[in-house]
Parts: structure tokens; sequence; C-alpha cells
């Protein structure tokens, strides 16, 4: 597909034709947004291109109705509960889920597995105190532990997330009644 663009160079949509975005669309959305842009994300390689509006929704497929996301940023806005809008200006708004604006600029990209500084405790100190602590408790990590142990599929993340977060509300629930 030829990139058809207007005569202020913007690429042309392709309106409700079709969901998936055409290579030369997908090239003009990776030139506009350079990666992903989730607050903070400095991801320019593997990213996926993202209806603002859904395409069920009746979203359009055009570049300003796109805007380029990281697999786990592009996860979070579909599956966590995150939100994107684009205000009438063109800025985009990312929410947390409980509605809390996320600011566009000074924070610290977050992807599931940054560990947080403090001034008195480096995160690469604290990983390996957490490290030696769980080795003197014999459980062994190694380069091993996240994968998976069965057929070869990949962990569901969020099933042994969901998994922790009910043992840990079970035994509150328990704490509270004694």
């Amino acid at each position: 597909m030829k990139l058809v663009e207007t005569a202020a160079g913007e690429p042309l949509d392709l309106g409700r034709k079709t969901r998936t975005i055409p290579p030369a669309l997908r090239r003009a959305l990776q030139a506009r947004d350079g990666g992903c842009r989730f607050p903070g994300c400095d991801r320019s390689r593997f990213t996926e291109g993202h209806h603002v509006r859904h395409w069920a929704d009746g979203g359009e497929t055009k570049l300003a109705n796109l805007v380029t996301l990281c697999g786990f940023h592009h996860r979070l806005v579909h599956e966590g509960g995150f939100g994107l809008s684009v205000t009438d200006d063109g800025v985009l708004v990312f929410t947390r889920p409980d509605g809390a604006r996320i600011p566009e600029s000074g924070t610290r990209c977050f992807r599931g597995n940054n560990l947080r500084d403090s001034a008195d405790h480096p995160p690469i100190a604290r990983a390996a105190d957490d490290l030696e602590s769980l080795r003197a408790a014999g459980i062994a990590i190694d380069v091993r532990t996240s994968r998976s142990r069965w057929l070869g599929e990949r962990m569901d993340y969020s099933l042994a997330i969901e998994g922790l977060q009910w043992r840990d509300q079970k035994a509150a629930a328990e704490s509270a009644r004694l």
C-alpha cells in the first residue's frame, strides 16, 4: 500500500474500512510518535498501534486516532484498567484505574518490574539484600525461576498476580477474624 498524503503531509485515514493498521500508516505512526507514548516510557522498538477510540466503539483507523504503545502499556490500557484519551488540542491523557491522571512528563515509567528508588537504599543493593534473604530461607531464585515448567507456554502474569492478591485478601480476612 502506498502512503497517500494530504496537501499538509498528513496520511489519509482508512475510516472504518479496517481495524488493521496498514504498513504505510504504521510507518507514519512510528515516525510521528517515535516509540511508546505512555508517560516516561522510553521503548522505541517492538511497539504496537493502538486506537484511542477503540475500533469496536466506532473509532477510525486514521493517524489522529492512533497512538504507539509498547506491549506492556498496550495491555495496561486494554486489560489493566488504565485509560487513554485525547484532549481537543491533541494532548494524550493517561489515567490510572482509580481515575487519577498520570503526569505527561517528569514521571518514571512503570513497567511492572522497576524497583522503587530511595536515597538510602539503591535498587540494586536492595535487590541483592532481598535475594540473600530468600536464599537464607531456602528459596532459590535463578534465571529459570519465572519460566513456565509445563508445556512451554508463557506465564500468565495477570493470573499469577490475581492469585497472590486473593491469597493476601484471604490472609487479611483471617487475621481480622482473630
